[in-house]
């Protein structure tokens, strides 16, 4: 379950992904078409500066969970699970950390080393910072699937959008490297004047007494 989440765009903030096949009747785009998608896409990505609203999120093994999503490019982002899940992501513009309450453990990852990395940068363009794997269109929904060229996170992450030529993020598609699926759906975003900073800043519960100390 802790490799949850940003399984999709995070995979538990570490993001080992493996191209995740677009939809039977989705076309291939090349050319001018596949130019044009893409640039979409930047301008939807680049459109979502401070927002907030809802995820779901479908794991690998079928089970199904949701919460609270808060979003503030450049770098930060705050995924609340609600009910039984534990889990709290959280990334400062510098990590993305994964909070266990139930084990009452914070664990950390470089932001580069995550998929986050491509949709929270200040100035967003798919093509420079990412290899295009496929472009994939179905209707009204575009399909951009990416790899790191770095290296720095394994795999692919398939970004999903919907509304022609105007298309908003509505989720995501990671794959791990073992071939299994985690789907994220995002609902209800809004963009808002202000968010609370401290919803982007995630202490570890052991080392709080520390901090007060000055330590």
């Amino acid at each position: 379950m802790k490799t949850s989440i940003l399984a999709g765009l995070i995979l538990t903030a570490v993001a080992a992904l493996a191209a995740a096949p677009a939809p039977a009747s989705a076309a291939p785009l090349q050319g001018a078409a596949r130019t044009e998608a893409l640039a979409q896409a930047n301008a939807a990505l680049n459109e979502l500066r401070q927002v907030k609203g809802r995820f779901v999120q479908v794991a690998p093994d079928g089970g199904v969970s949701e919460g609270q999503f808060y979003l503030q490019r450049p770098g930060r982002v705050r995924f609340a699970f609600e009910g039984a899940a534990p889990l709290t992501i959280v990334a400062d513009g510098a990590t993305v950390a994964v909070a266990d309450a139930r084990l009452k453990t914070v664990d950390r990852t470089p932001l580069r080393a995550t998929p986050l990395f491509f949709v929270l940068k200040s100035d967003i363009n798919l093509e420079r910072d990412a290899r295009i794997a496929g472009v994939d269109r179905d209707g009204e929904a575009l399909t951009v699937t990416l790899r790191d060229r770095k290296g720095e996170a394994d795999g692919a992450l398939s970004l999903l959008f919907v509304g022609g030529a105007e298309p908003e993020l509505r989720g995501w598609r990671v794959t791990d490297a073992t071939g299994q699926v985690t789907q994220v759906s995002l609902k209800d975003l809004a963009a808002t004047a202000k968010l609370d900073p401290g919803l982007f800043v995630l202490e570890d519960p052991n080392d709080s007494a520390g901090r007060r100390r000055g330590r």
